[in-house]
């Protein structure tokens, strides 16, 4: 990842501090807002579950009372004394109407049921019957009798009839409300929230649409725990601060009370709350941006001059020009920098002068060995040809050794000669992979290479605009290379062709023993030679030198001790396009 200039890193570091600070201050601010929010709906909720059990006992205590009143009267004493049952249905009736409830019944003292008067369908006799008994073994005088999908809220009460010794039970009233809808919208009103009224998990009595209730209902089978208190839920769509209520806990129903308070009150607050926090925290930012923007650029500016003075230093302009302003410390360094230019330009100067002198001795040291080695040979071989009948030697065998010396002495002469000139090239039409394949043939001619391996594969579209005799050169030098590096491994050598739209990509592939770490990074340069007893170091940059007249580049892209792979990149037409361009213009 590149750097970051000082500026950037002043700015970003600045306005992320600011950024996280301001950011802290609002979460809390949005913290303790919205708990307070939360708090406050949760006490509502609370409040409203405490609202309707108060209503609920108030309700239940007037009912008591009726119970009460009516076992005292006379007449209903009377009816009773006759235990005879539909005389009693018959005569209960006015009683029924007088208590005002929903369920009416009048039972023998042995628990039989004789007067039973109900709103609606669906309980019966035998129904009150059976919840009786469940109510007598459990002693309850207030009870929650549940059959066939209905919910009362019963009370009970003994009838006595005479005094003192003599006064004897005829039996028992039971006085009862439903729980429906109609009452839960009752508590609803009473409380200010939502109430549901349910028998374990099944709702009996709602003030919810039908798909809340649908939730609910969901929700309940999964075990609600209702000991957790009060709790957020949603339903249908929308939030609830949740309340619930134990009404009654026995060993065959569960009676419980959900007092559910919107949240949508408070989610408007806070959403208002939210976005208010948002347009602040976005202000404030945009606000500091433009600060630090001025404020780093106030402080870098003069930094920006001198990186400018030390890239065109870089480049070796060293007239430039700098105009420092600002503190003293950078008046300073601005001074301390022109002062090191110049100390530079003389050095580099200095070092110019003596780099051409010992790159003319290197290049003087290695062609005079080069030409007293091959002379050495050709001396030598010429006095064994002279001596060759006294001597018995094969005169075939000497002139061949001369021939050899003779052209290694030519061939390092034409390659100095091809470093040294500076000709263009003379691009014209022409398929690379012939090219190669003609340099190949070339290698093989040779006559220690002529069993070696050397396979080609191309792909794409082998056409381009190329100068055929210094590539083709260019590709016997690295073909030359890889079949030597790998001589004594008996390797076979790879060339990959692979052409895209304005580039050819040729890869050439040994398996030697690869290329030294030393000399990996002078590879290209002049008489660099690794590994071949009589090579000149010539071979590589003239390689490098062919290639970078065509706009390419060659690279060692990966050596290893399991071989060597060159990588060449050859424009397809810009270098015709660029001679083109240049006979045009002159």
């Amino acid at each position: 990842m590149a750097r970051l200039r000082l500026r950037t890193q002043l700015f970003v570091a600045s306005l992320l501090i600011i950024c996280a600070l301001l950011g802290s201050l609002l979460v809390v601010v949005h913290h303790i807002v919205r708990s307070e929010i939360v708090e406050g709906v949760r006490q509502r909720a609370d409040s409203s579950l405490h609202a309707f059990e108060n209503v609920q006992h108030e309700r239940e205590l007037e009912l008591s009372r009726t119970a009460a009143m009516l076992a005292e009267l006379p007449p209903l004493k009377a009816v009773l004394s006759t235990q005879h049952a539909l005389t009693i249905q018959d005569a209960s009736e006015p009683f029924w109407r007088l208590a005002g409830s929903q369920l009416f019944v009048l039972f023998s003292p042995q628990g039989k049921v004789f007067g039973f008067h109900a709103s609606g369908s669906g309980w019966d006799a035998s129904l009150a019957e059976a919840e009786l008994k469940k109510s007598i073994e459990q002693g309850d005088n207030a009870a929650w009798w549940y059959g066939d999908g209905r919910l009362y809220r019963v009370f009970l009460h003994s009838i006595l009839a005479g005094s003192g010794s003599n006064q004897r039970e005829v039996g028992l009233i039971a006085v009862g409300y439903q729980i429906d809808s109609a009452v839960a919208a009752q508590l609803s009103l009473a409380s200010g929230s939502q109430i549901v009224l349910a028998i374990d998990d099944k709702i009996i009595a709602s003030t919810l649409s039908p798909r809340e209730q649908e939730d609910l209902q969901g929700k309940m089978r999964q075990e609600w725990d209702t000991s957790a208190g009060s709790q957020e839920v949603e339903l249908g769509g929308n939030a609830y601060q949740a309340a619930t209520a134990l009404l009654h806990e026995g060993p065959a129903t569960n009676v419980k009370c959900y007092v559910l308070m919107s949240l949508q009150p408070a989610n408007a607050l806070l959403a208002r709350l939210n976005r208010t926090i948002l347009i602040l925290g976005f202000s404030a930012i945009v606000l500091a941006t433009l600060l630090l923007s001025f404020v780093s650029s106030t402080i870098t500016h003069p930094l920006d001059d001198l990186v400018a003075g030390v890239r065109a230093l870089a480049q070796g302009d060293y007239a430039y020009s700098i105009n420092l302003r600002g503190s003293s410390e950078v008046a300073e360094l601005g001074k301390a920098f022109s002062k090191m230019r110049g100390e530079l330009l003389i050095s580099e100067q200095r070092r110019f002068a003596s780099e051409r002198i010992a790159a003319l001795g290197r290049a003087a040291s290695s062609i005079s060995h080069d030409l007293r080695h091959y002379l050495a040979a050709v001396v030598a071989n010429a006095e064994f040809l002279y001596e060759a009948e006294k001597l018995k030697l094969n005169r075939d065998e000497i002139y061949a050794e001369i021939k050899t010396a003779s052209e290694q002495m030519t061939d390092l002469l034409d390659s100095l000669r091809e470093l040294s000139r500076d000709q263009g090239i003379s691009p014209r039409p022409a398929a690379i992979d012939q090219i190669i394949r003609h340099a190949v043939d070339t290698v093989r001619a040779r006559v220690e290479m002529r069993n070696r391996a050397i396979f080609i594969r191309s792909s794409g579209e082998m056409a381009g605009t190329l100068d055929p005799q210094k590539i083709e050169r260019a590709f016997f030098n690295l073909v030359l290379n890889a079949c030597e590096a790998s001589a004594q491994s008996e390797g076979q050598v790879e060339i990959d062709i692979h052409s895209s739209l304005e580039l050819f990509e040729v890869r050439v592939i040994d398996h030697g023993s690869g290329i030294s770490p030393s000399i990996c990074n002078t590879i290209f340069d002049p008489f660099v030679s690794f590994g071949k007893s009589n090579g000149t170091g010539l071979g590589l940059a003239i390689v490098s030198k062919v290639i970078q007249d065509h706009g390419g580049s060659v690279i060692v892209e990966g050596t290893s001790h399991s071989g060597t792979t060159f990588l060449v990149r050859l424009p397809r037409a810009a270098r015709a396009l660029q001679e083109a361009a240049q006979t045009v213009v002159s």
